[in-house]
């Protein structure tokens, strides 16, 4: 019996997830369909009760804006996913549907080097960079959170103790590890621009890490790029969990490569 899995979001048309898991599901011959799941946040509840439970989704990629509304709605959390305090994987185990999260465990498979007790930076305040904080708490990094407002940051210096500070204030910083998880930079509105000031580089030589994959080189990574820093670009990360997630869904090992393949022919329609 072909098994059912697709993406969570609203809206959700943007998302590379479907071409990735395409793409492993006939890789290894499985017999599964992903589809897009475009639910409003008001319908979320229903659309658990009558279609992920009764009709049995075998698992989701959940996206914006539901990572976190769809914790009370799952039996079961894993701990890594609860102490981040977002989902970004659902699916049964043992007739009981868990959430979890790969987005921290992507993040640092992207690196090709070990970031061990670095110093790090991270712009914004929002899920992603709560999956980061997790992660890189993990290896022992310092952690500073700068964003425009307080408010955007006081619930991350709570839950995990860590400094922030204002992104007017990045000039104080001298950071090993650069990263930015807001939308600045994203294709659309945000195409071509960038929280940093590009003379900041001159002084200032860190590996800078772009989570937004779309376009690839966003303007953070081309300004740190031309002032001689190192750069990773977000499509790692997602790729990276996307095969952690694909785990979960299957129990299944796909490689890297194949989604990463399926992503850049998705990103390049």
């Amino acid at each position: 019996m072909s098994k059912k899995f697709g993406i969570l979001a609203y809206p959700a048309g943007h998302s590379l997830s479907p071409a990735m898991h395409r793409a492993a599901f006939q890789e290894l011959g499985i017999d599964a369909t992903y589809d897009f799941f475009e639910v409003p946040p008001e319908q979320l509840t229903e659309f658990f009760a009558n279609e992920v439970r009764t009709k049995k989704i075998d698992g989701l990629s959940v996206s914006i804006p539901h990572k976190v509304a769809v914790m009370p709605l799952l039996d079961e959390i894993e701990d890594s996913a609860r102490k981040i305090g977002a989902v970004n994987t659902v699916f049964w185990r043992d007739e009981k549907l868990v959430g979890a999260n790969t987005d921290w465990l992507g993040f640092l498979q992207a690196f090709d080097r070990p970031i061990e007790n670095k110093k790090v930076v991270i712009l914004g305040g929002g899920g992603a960079a709560r999956a980061l904080v997790f992660a890189l708490l993990e290896k022992k990094c310092e952690v500073t959170v700068v964003t425009r407002e307080a408010w955007e940051f006081e619930t991350i210096q709570k839950d995990f103790g860590i400094a922030t500070d204002f992104i007017a204030n990045l000039g104080n910083y001298d950071p090993d590890i650069l990263v930015n998880t807001t939308p600045l930079g994203m294709k659309g509105a945000f195409e071509g621009k960038s929280f940093v000031d590009p003379n900041w580089f001159a002084s200032h030589k860190p590996l800078v890490f772009d989570i937004v994959y779309n376009p690839r080189e966003t303007q953070l990574l081309k300004d740190a790029r031309t002032a001689g820093c190192e750069t990773i670009e977000g499509l790692k990360m997602l790729v990276n969990q996307a095969v952690a997630q694909f785990e979960k869904f299957t129990g299944a090992t796909v490689k890297f490569e194949k989604m990463w393949d399926a992503a850049l022919a998705e990103l390049a329609k």
